[in-house]
């Protein structure tokens, strides 16, 4: 299935390509051969048990076709509105919780709970009906705690403007105030994860090797 709709390129992640259709859908395309299916399987295995993704309508290896969710990422909103930064860290916690209760499906191979593994801000779209979750294809099987200290690294080690990093401190505070306080001990495998998952710049590079001395913490 190649996708016959006119198409306006949106975005682009790590090893995709993203459109939007003329009909109003989202069109999801690798660029590495990275099969979709998975995803597509995973997406619709979790919007059967409640947790909030885009509405699957079909897929092949090479291309996802899903709905549209507007609204703004919780990444930009928390820099539009930083008054709302600790609101947003509960938020971002209470989607881990609602990961904790649900099991993860025999398809994904390896043995613990469901994880994402990129559960941060840039990955949930503030929709019209709540947050939405998006990007699955890293799920896995783990211990829970690590997907939470990911999604705490992904933002500590961000780079941001002096004038930003007051609103990241609170975001994270309200984040780590409201989940597992042992997924501190997650922190030096987060960040190793990360570090081994795409090119770093020096900085990032930097902060995650002294994240992953676990004497820090």
């Amino acid at each position: 299935m190649r996708s016959v709709a006119q198409r306006q390129h949106i975005a682009s992640g790590q090893d995709s390509d993203v459109f939007i259709r003329s009909d109003g859908l989202l069109v999801k395309r690798t660029r590495t051969g990275r099969d979709l299916r998975r995803e597509a399987e995973m997406m619709v295995y979790l919007s059967g048990h409640g947790i909030p993704v885009p509405r699957v309508h079909e897929a092949t290896a090479d291309e996802l076709v899903m709905q549209y969710v507007p609204g703004p990422r919780m990444s930009e909103e928390i820099g539009r509105r930083p008054w709302l930064a600790g609101q947003l860290g509960r938020d971002l916690a209470e989607l881990h919780h609602c990961l904790d209760v649900i099991p993860a499906p025999g398809f994904l191979s390896g043995e613990g709970d469901l994880l994402h593994l990129d559960l941060h801000p840039g990955n949930v779209v503030l929709g019209p009906e709540g947050p939405v979750v998006l990007d699955w294809a890293c799920a896995t099987k783990g211990d829970r705690r690590l997907d939470v200290a990911l999604s705490w690294v992904s933002l500590a080690v961000a780079r941001l403007a002096p004038v930003k990093k007051l609103t990241r401190w609170r975001f994270l505070k309200a984040f780590m105030a409201n989940v597992d306080p042992k997924a501190r001990e997650a922190i030096p495998e987060a960040a190793r994860i990360r570090l081994e998952r795409h090119d770093r710049d020096p900085v990032e590079r930097a902060a995650l090797q002294k994240l992953m001395d676990p004497d820090r913490h």
